[in-house]
């Protein structure tokens, strides 16, 4: 699997897997900038936390980004106007800006050495068409008293920008260093971190009884799913509520330095890019070919459409490493954050970011530390999970309609009589009158899963470019061997000969 620029240059601390039943009064379930603000804010108001990993800590989302820390999230500011009124889209920025600043007083504070600096933010289109757009977004910014200029052009890029808007004052840095400090700050406050520890079951109550994958309870007063998917609905139907992007980035050296500055188009297909500086080189990390998991292109073609971009457009010629990542993206632009549903007072769940999880998972924190602290929060109503405005939308009912389409047409598709012969090769194959999915590995061994998801039983598609088995309906991913990479899937797939998938979305 390719792995991000900040995992590879990065020498995290290690943590323990839980091996026995722990009572806390607030446990955190995922170990990304979420989690982690979230942990650390609690535990400076001297409550008992844990926070759980599937996985380990920072080697998710939060670490595969371009590592912005910006409250310019494309041109979100018009489109939260028109839906739900100028008040809702100066609380959305407001949220965001505490977060910026907050991420600036951890880092100032506690002295994390991650290349954080404030540094000018672009939007921008190519096209005629989308000048209107940029304009609108402009009017509405100025409206909530945003610091920011309209420009005709950008100079001293190598693209024919037509409109732009230019916010003063964000910033960039190191997102998996940021994590990784964040980490040994909060542990030193008082917080357990378990890593390598997956969560499969929600026993809800007053206090609520979670199980691990190796059969340990935690016993939490609160519990917080902060697992970028959520793995417990709670009849709130996140699933349907938002959908799943991958993106695309890559690192290369830059042979001319470009004017200071993050940048992000909101054409399609879109680019987004910035430098960054290791040791020796002025480094450029570029991104774009964003399509919903298990959908769209092929990931190869992907990655060699963005590297002709790259030598193209920036003249570039030493190509360092790529990667992907996974968002889930909401209908309405907003995030989801606070109480999982109406009627639980103490499941909270942070999911939805839309791309911009540095600001809105560090708002995120700040929200829910409120909620259980001070039982309100200034941002409450803004970021409201169960909010009606996320169901009544076009964009809700093209996507669930999609969704319907592609549970359809992944049961009707016919799978091979032929296994794979290249390494590398995966492929559905009909064996026994069954669909499984076959991989095979580089040492001629053949990896045979069964490919209906665990999550709401849509057929998965192979992504040649991870090695993976991802969900066209949801975005739950697998990799070949059945193990679970991304949510809402709680289960592996079953290897052949082990029986059927035990699909189960845990709603309740």
């Amino acid at each position: 699997m390719n792995e991000s620029y900040w995992i590879l240059n990065s020498s995290p601390k290690k943590y323990e897997k839980l091996g026995e039943n722990i009572k806390v009064e607030c446990l955190v379930v995922g170990g990304g900038i979420t989690g982690l603000t979230t942990a650390y804010l609690l535990a400076k108001e001297g409550k008992k936390v844990a926070l759980v990993e599937a996985d380990k800590v920072g080697y998710g989302t939060s670490c595969r980004n371009t590592g912005k820390v910006t409250c310019q999230h494309d041109i979100v500011y018009s489109k939260i106007e028109k839906k739900y009124g100028l008040d809702k889209a100066k609380s959305y920025y407001n949220a965001n800006n505490e977060a910026l600043k907050l991420i600036e007083k951890i880092i100032s504070e506690n002295n994390i050495k991650c290349d954080f600096q404030r540094i000018p933010s672009f939007v921008f289109t190519e096209k005629e068409e989308s000048i209107k757009d940029i304009k609108d977004e402009y009017r509405t910014c100025k409206k909530i008293g945003i610091d920011c200029e309209y420009y005709e052009t950008i100079n001293d890029i190598p693209l024919d920008v037509k409109g732009a808007i230019h916010f003063s004052n964000q910033g960039q840095f190191n997102p998996k260093q940021y994590v990784d400090g964040l980490a040994e700050v909060a542990v030193n406050l008082g917080l357990k971190i378990y890593e390598n520890t997956p969560i499969v079951d929600l026993e809800k109550g007053a206090i609520c009884r979670v199980k691990t994958g190796d059969n340990n309870i935690i016993e939490a007063e609160n519990v917080i799913i902060s697992s970028h998917s959520p793995w417990y609905d709670g009849l709130n139907f996140y699933f349907a509520k938002e959908y799943a992007e991958r993106a695309y980035l890559m690192v290369a050296v830059l042979q001319n330095e470009l004017p200071e500055g993050i940048f992000i188009s909101i054409d399609d297909p879109s680019i987004t890019f910035r430098q960054c500086n290791d040791e020796n080189n002025n480094l450029l990390i570029f991104g774009g070919g964003d399509h919903k998991v298990g959908q769209g292109g092929t990931e190869e073609e992907i990655f060699d459409d963005l590297e002709h971009y790259g030598k193209e457009v920036f003249k570039i010629k030493d190509f360092k490493c790529k990667w992907s990542a996974q968002d889930n993206m909401s209908f309405d632009n907003v995030p989801y954050i606070g109480y999982i549903n109406k009627r639980e007072n103490n499941v909270y769940v942070a999911t939805g970011f839309s791309k911009w999880g540095m600001t809105n998972g560090t708002a995120a924190g700040i929200i829910i530390k409120d909620l259980i602290i001070n039982k309100t929060s200034d941002y409450k109503d803004t970021f409201n999970p169960s909010r009606l405005g996320s169901y009544f939308s076009m964009d809700f009912i093209k996507e669930n309609a999609n969704v319907a389409r592609n549970y359809v047409t992944g049961k009707l598709k016919i799978g091979s009589g032929d296994m794979p012969k290249s390494s590398g090769e995966g492929k559905i194959v009909n064996i026994d009158g069954k669909r499984y999915g076959v991989y095979k590995d580089d040492r001629g061994d053949f990896y045979i899963v069964d490919t209906t998801c665990t999550h709401l039983g849509c057929e998965l598609n192979f992504n040649s470019e991870e090695k993976t088995w991802d969900c066209p309906c949801h975005g739950s991913r697998f990799d070949y061997k059945g193990n679970i990479l991304e949510g809402p899937a709680l289960k592996p797939l079953k290897l052949y000969g082990y029986g059927d998938n035990d699909v189960n979305p845990k709603l309740l």
